[in-house]
């Protein structure tokens, strides 16, 4: 959530709190749309929490769950495919040669699904061959070993991006109720303020008081940074932002924020280990904080 949205946030519980009071309520039992459109309101805000905990999900686990796979088959693959490469060499078998001279690194370098389909061509080369692979001590326990390693990576497939995709859910889902609860108290004000200022003065100074957008202490201009993969979406915790001899590292939904910056065109750079760093020109409005999307490349 940015600031704004924060904002009002804020000033929806401070509403919640205020149509709670029982004092407050009893005076207006008996108008029956005024009732129907607070029960609208809160029924709003009760969706509205649920999305910002979905936004709010951790998604580090499944992530690391994920990687964890990956490496563990990209190690196991490499270990197996070093002592096919002595085979192929033995045997001449340029082709093969060629397929089985890899590193950890060579799968670090490319997008993870081209990785994966270079460990399964490597994977079906030695069981094609694991009858004459004796002298390297690969056996067909090796070829299951592998499959096994295969499986739990497979397992892994989707699971981030569906825990991505639940998270945006709920990012899509605050943006898309704002309006509505925002509508509903307009027509709240409408009713509220008109039926009932003369006759209970201090019930509405005090609505417009709960009704008022408090603006946060930090409230200032600023940059509003959601940094992400670029070939998976995952949330990147840990990258750097720099702007205005200003930094931060973004946490673990990805979100790197810097404030109180005078307004103007910055440079804005953002680097990570293992990924490319990004440059990029932004324009920082006076009161505001300028939202952006930083994805990131595997270098």
């Amino acid at each position: 959530m940015n600031h704004h949205q924060i904002e009002k946030y804020n000033m929806y519980k401070k509403m919640l709190i205020f149509f709670s009071n029982t004092t407050f309520s009893a005076m207006w039992a008996g108008f029956a749309r005024l009732v129907t459109e607070i029960t609208n309101f809160i029924t709003l805000n009760t969706s509205f929490t649920n999305y910002i905990q979905q936004h709010q999900l951790d998604i580090t686990g499944v992530t690391k769950s994920k990687n964890d796979a990956f490496m563990a088959m990209v190690t196991l693959i490499v270990s197996k495919a070093h002592r096919a490469y002595v085979w192929a060499a033995d045997t001449a078998n340029d082709n093969l040669i060629e397929l089985f001279d890899v590193q950890k690194s060579d799968f670090m370098k490319i997008p993870e699904s081209i990785a994966f389909a270079k460990i399964k061509n490597i994977r079906d080369a030695i069981s094609a061959n694991i009858a004459s692979m004796t002298s390297v001590q690969l056996a067909a326990a090796d070829v299951t070993a592998i499959n096994t390693t295969i499986t739990v990576y497979q397992n892994t497939i989707g699971t981030t991006g569906a825990a991505k995709s639940h998270k945006m859910e709920g990012k899509q889902g605050i943006e898309n109720l704002m309006n509505p609860i925002d509508t509903s108290l307009d027509l709240i004000d409408k009713m509220m303020i008109s039926s009932y200022t003369a006759t209970h003065p201090d019930m509405i100074k005090e609505y417009l008081l709960n009704r008022n957008i408090d603006k946060l202490p930090t409230q200032h201009s600023g940059i509003y940074a959601h940094i992400v993969d670029a070939a998976t979406g995952v949330d990147l915790q840990g990258a750097v932002l720099e702007v205005a001899e200003k930094s931060t590292t973004s946490d673990i939904n990805g979100v790197a924020e810097i404030i109180k910056i005078k307004s103007g065109t910055y440079k804005v750079v953002v680097s990570m280990v293992g990924y490319a760093t990004q440059n990029m020109k932004i324009v920082i409005a006076r009161g505001a904080v300028t939202d952006i999307e930083i994805k990131l490349v595997k270098s």
